[in-house]
């Protein structure tokens, strides 16, 4: 597997994107050398250009920054880093056949509004699924009916309806054991799989640097188990982990046995055919 460092935020004062470019960086620090790339995010805060996403400049380049190494690797790719919006680059992996899993505590498909902009990372999912056009024209459009969203919590009424109405199988914390993964994929009828975990699907207590903890997350070990799950018997065709953003770089290494089981499981992941 090869490795696709997001994050290293250079020249922004926002405390968010610091506490990301610390937990990238803290990632990178544990990964083969040769078997990972590093991709800059722009300085500043981005422009929106009336759209409905803050910051949409920023997000793009990162996006086609991702898509470009992506494409010419020639093992699956592994994205690390940055919030959500950081597996969009990624979906150019995606193939006919390909089920998009997404475990996460948070749906990623809020409403997108020209009038009231949002973070990327909130509507990732929709934007992969449903967007207008001209947003991110370079990216593949995944079909509801090959994703499964597992590990959601507190997510508000309006966007689980979202979900459904799509027609994207929906699990949440308590209905996402392996098995009911594992048989979401399967009713998907693919034959490989994407993984994107980010990783405030975890509970508060069992990872430290989360931008917004929600408790009654799952634990490091359940984790594992649902990667396991979404990819069992199928081809890895890519992943993204996503979501790391400690309090201090120094605490940072608190959280890493957690964050390494799971790239170790994604990766495992990649080496079976």
């Amino acid at each position: 597997m090869q490795f696709l460092v997001v994050g290293q935020w250079q020249g922004s004062a926002s405390s968010r994107a610091m506490r990301l470019g610390d937990g990238a960086a803290a990632i990178a620090a544990d990964l083969p050398r040769t078997a990972t790339t590093v991709v800059d995010v722009p300085t500043g805060a981005g422009d929106r250009l009336e759209t409905a996403l803050a910051r949409y400049t920023s997000v793009l380049h990162v996006a086609e920054r991702v898509a470009e190494e992506t494409a010419i690797a020639s093992e699956p790719v592994l994205v690390i880093g940055g919030d959500g919006s950081s597996a969009l680059g990624g979906s150019v992996a995606l193939e006919p056949g390909t089920a998009f899993v997404r475990i996460s505590g948070s749906s990623g498909y809020r409403a997108l509004n020209r009038a009231q902009p949002i973070a990327a990372e909130t509507a990732a999912l929709r934007i992969l699924v449903d967007r207008p056009t001209e947003l991110f024209p370079s990216l593949p459009t995944v079909a509801p009916a090959s994703v499964v969203l597992a590990g959601t919590r507190g997510i508000d009424e309006a966007e689980a309806n979202a979900v459904t109405r799509a027609g994207i199988a929906h699990l949440d914390v308590d209905a996402a054991t392996p098995d009911a993964i594992a048989a979401a994929v399967e009713a998907t009828g693919a034959d490989s799989v994407y993984v994107h975990v980010d990783l405030d699907v975890l509970d508060p207590s069992e990872l430290d640097g989360l931008l917004e903890p929600v408790p009654f997350g799952i634990d490091g070990a359940a984790l594992v188990e649902r990667i396991q799950a979404a990819a069992r018997g199928r081809r890895l065709v890519g992943a993204a982990l996503t979501g790391f953003a400690p309090v201090d770089p120094d605490r940072a290494v608190d959280d890493m046995g957690v964050i390494l089981r799971a790239v170790g499981a994604l990766s495992a992941a990649a080496r079976v055919a």
